[in-house]
């Protein structure tokens, strides 16, 4: 059986590039937040399911996780038989962690960051200086968790390229 791959990172990291970028390569490379059913914004009172968040309105965000099916997740896993990276992040990453047989964390400067939401084309989520500001406040705090429960660091300052010749050489060098 094959490897599961987690390739994660705030919002503006460089995630959906590098899934795109593995893709071309010839890698089997899920972006997961965009399948569908398997993420969704759910309120943290009620965990009633939204299904069109207005996510350029921060308090409306504030109010909502962004949260990853589990089981639909697993069921995804269990039919790869094949080394497979799966990008995306999600509130309850600390949940799907350890079904991971390595995870990487894209971590990019403040600046990068920030660019990067705001010329992104794959969703509107922080394009707002407003929620960008927002994201950047526990964006270092979230970075350190994981790297803590044991996440791989890459520097995804660098162009998309380069960032996925440092995963592929850390990944060949483990097998």
């Amino acid at each position: 059986m094959g490897k599961s791959i987690l390739i994660t990172g705030v919002s503006g990291s460089g995630k959906s590039a590098v899934c795109a970028e593995l893709n071309k390569r010839g890698y089997k490379a899920y972006d997961i937040e965009e399948m569908h059913d398997l993420f969704n914004w759910r309120n943290k009172n009620t965990g009633d399911i939204i299904d069109d968040l207005d996510n350029q309105d921060l308090e409306l965000v504030k109010q909502h996780d962004w949260v990853c099916n589990k089981k639909a997740l697993e069921k995804i896993m269990s039919e790869n038989k094949d080394t497979t990276f799966y990008c995306g992040t999600a509130s309850n990453t600390d949940e799907i962690f350890d079904m991971f047989d390595m995870v990487f964390l894209l971590i990019a400067d403040n600046e990068t960051t920030r660019k990067r939401l705001s010329t992104r084309e794959t969703n509107n989520f922080g394009r707002t200086e407003e929620v960008q500001e927002w994201v950047l406040t526990w964006k270092e705090w979230w970075e350190n968790h994981l790297v803590k429960k044991g996440a791989t660091v890459i520097d995804a300052n660098r162009n998309i390229k380069e960032v996925v010749d440092e995963i592929i050489s850390k990944i060949e060098s483990i097998k």
